[in-house]
């Protein structure tokens, strides 16, 4: 095990509280855990009494000479100090206990003080300073000093000592680049790139751009790039039969719509990737309602035409359940053996596992539950991905482990920018579905200010129509409005009978006989968070309206668009706007009012907002790169593939780089 593998207590002696605390601010107590705490801002200490700045804080050796007591409540206490120059500084404190300032401040006494200080006509002053520390201790607070972002009464005097401490421990000559790759692309050292990160100079090395925060995100990467290689490798690793019974299952198949042109061009290429002999690896990326997993059913049907199992994973309990019921009626006249897997339905797990071992269960449908290591399957010859972007490398590998021979469909409803694509995906093969089914009628958008509500509301009252309400948060908030509240209001209006919430936070089973309830016409509004943006299919719900609409990216509000207009109604997407909107949100906003093609509003929310935001990382809980960001990094993206083409990905140095970064890798989810 390399040293950054290690617990920093092995180096470094800390009580149980404080490594408590570390271990929580930094996610984990590893060596490398710490360094890849970088700092975010600055502080500028200067020891020239003559000469700081309003913004700088001043630090000097002081001996106490004096406490001035206030003689009224209110006033604030001062402690006189000397230089060794002879200069006076007070030092001044608005809340005290004159106890604890006696005690800390002894007269005769010699101290480093630093803090905000100012000078005017009656001398210099040090606001309630934040360093009280020995002489000996001066030249440790003149200069810049990096403020960490913190927990609890984690200090940050105490993780910049053990950050020093750990940095004296490591390896100078460790790196897992060769000199050459660092010549060839002009790169700096591991080891000097933590060094200096933790040490800025000024504002400038807080950026994203400063060349050794730059070398730390092109190895979080590079990491990525070769995570993505091992992926590809173990699924072409397998040599596999050619798919290629037809007929029997298909013929059977009655579509009650005719497939658009893109959709039968993209089973096309699913078919010559199943005829190959060479595991498919393929993307298919569609606009919301254009008909992907049509596509991916009439893919399951020719692997198990050809005597396999099929997997459909999806990333929420009310997706997978929205995916059975789709396959289930497409299926009617087929008879095959379909089943779900989620969290909430383990009394028939058991069951479940013997089905897929026996054979008998054709396609299984999930969630994360699918990944479990005691699912097995008999001979699973396909595994769909619905909403690629939500699972990380680690759990697509772990799945294409249960493969007997492991041909990959991915699907994802955000319309990706070929950035991503190279940044998430290694290289896929991409399938596109742009046309939607002749019978979807195109949404209405309007864009409307919140002091229009009741007008809103009232109208929406006399509507024929079931409606989706969506708010930002779901617990109060000073400047959102959360579900709860908006579901007080709306009951005033629709009746309490009318008017539910959900959101994330429920259990599985409210959120499933909610959704039960509102998609069999049971009432009429739902005030629900974004746990309705991927896979709820309501045909009756022709509304939607999303309260702060300018807290979310484009491609986000588009796919909350999706929600509605399933159906051969009319449908009408509402952007609730609240005060103090800026131009660039005016603008977005404008956009999605303009356009219904998600391709469009991809390439602008990458440039507008990154490429984190576009494939919801705020809202799926995860960090997606920790560094590094595809829009500001799409050369270092270049570099990081190109290395990885260069190096041997099962050498030591590239296992050390998989090591250190491992909690970021094998968590990959954007």
């Amino acid at each position: 095990m390399s040293v950054f593998q290690q617990p920093i207590r092995h180096f470094i002696k800390l009580s149980d509280y404080t490594y408590k605390l570390i271990k929580k601010c930094c996610n984990g107590d590893r060596v490398i855990d710490l360094l890849f705490h970088f700092p975010i801002s600055i502080i500028k200490r200067s020891g020239d009494i003559n000469n700081f700045k309003p913004q700088e804080k001043l630090t000097v050796v002081l001996k106490i000479i004096n406490h001035v007591v206030p003689n009224r409540k209110g006033s604030p206490y001062k402690i006189i100090g000397q230089t060794d120059n002879g200069d006076l500084v007070t030092i001044i404190y608005f809340n005290y206990r004159i106890p604890y300032l006696k005690k800390i401040f002894l007269i005769n006494e010699r101290y480093t003080i630093s803090g905000k200080a100012e000078c005017n006509y009656d001398g210099i002053k040090i606001f309630h300073p934040d360093v009280v520390a020995s002489p000996s201790m001066l030249k440790y607070y003149i200069g810049v000093e990096p403020i960490y972002p913190l927990v609890g009464n984690l200090t940050n005097k105490t993780i910049l000592y053990v950050i020093n401490s750990i940095l004296k421990i490591i390896p100078k000559d460790f790196d897992y680049l060769s000199p050459e790759i660092k010549e060839k692309y002009q790169l700096p050292n591991f080891f000097d790139s933590l060094v200096n990160v933790h040490h800025p100079k000024g504002e400038r090395d807080l950026m994203d751009n400063f060349i050794f925060r730059k070398r730390i995100a092109l190895d979080e990467l590079l990491a990525n790039q070769i995570r993505l290689r091992q992926l590809r490798e173990n699924i072409f690793e397998h040599i596999l039969p050619k798919f290629e019974k037809r007929g029997v299952l298909l013929n059977k198949l009655n579509l009650p719509f005719e497939l658009t042109e893109d959709q039968k061009k993209c089973i096309k290429e699913i078919e010559q990737d199943l005829c190959s002999g060479h595991a498919m690896n393929r993307l298919i990326q569609g606009d919301v309602g254009s008909g992907k997993t049509v596509v991916a059913f009439i893919s399951m049907l020719i692997i198990i035409e050809n005597g396999f199992q099929t997997a459909f994973l999806a990333p929420t309990e009310i997706l997978a359940w929205q995916h059975f019921e789709t396959i289930k009626k497409l299926s009617k006249s087929l008879n095959i053996d379909i089943d779900i897997m989620v969290s909430s339905n383990r009394k028939a797990r058991k069951k479940q596992i013997q089905d897929l071992q026996n054979g008998i269960t054709q396609i299984l449908i999930g969630t994360h539950a699918i990944l479990e290591e005691n699912i097995e399957f008999m001979n699973l010859g396909l595994v769909v991905i619905d909403e690629q972007h939500r699972f990380g490398v680690m759990q697509r590998i772990s799945l294409i482990k249960k493969c007997k021979y492991p041909n990959i469909l991915a699907m994802s409803a955000t319309p990706i920018p070929r950035t991503m694509v190279l940044g998430c995906y290694g290289d896929l093969d991409v399938s596109v579905i742009k046309n939607k089914p002749a019978s979807r009628i195109p949404v209405e958008t309007a864009v409307m200010n919140i002091s229009k509500i009741d007008e809103l509301v009232t109208r929406l009252k006399k509507m024929n129509t079931q409606i989706f309400w969506v708010c930002p948060v779901i617990e109060e908030s000073e400047d959102l409005i959360d579900v709860n509240t908006r579901c007080d209001y709306l009951c005033k209006v629709f009746s309490e009978d009318n008017v539910k919430v959900l959101h994330g936070k429920m259990k599985a089973i409210e959120k499933d006989f909610i959704m039960h309830e509102f998609n069999h016409g049971k009432f009429k509004v739902l005030v629900c968070t974004t746990v309705i943006e991927v896979g709820v299919d309501i045909p009756n719900a022709n509304v939607i309206v999303i309260e702060h609409a300018e807290r979310f990216g484009l491609a986000q509000l588009h796919q909350l668009r999706g929600r509605v207009g399933r159906g051969n109604q009319k449908a009408y997407c509402i952007l609730v706007y609240h005060n103090h909107i800026s131009e660039i949100g005016k603008q977005r906003l404008q956009l999605m009012k303009s356009t219904n093609d998600g391709f469009i509003l991809s390439e602008e929310d990458l440039k507008l907002r990154g490429a984190g935001d576009i494939l919801g990382k705020e809202q799926s809980g995860f960090h997606s790169l920790r560094f590094s960001d595809f829009s500001n990094n799409y050369n270092l993206l270049t570099i990081a593939e190109e290395i990885s083409q260069l190096i041997d990905i099962h050498s030591n140095s590239t296992k050390d780089l998989l090591n250190i970064f491992n909690r970021i890798s094998e968590e990959y989810v954007v």
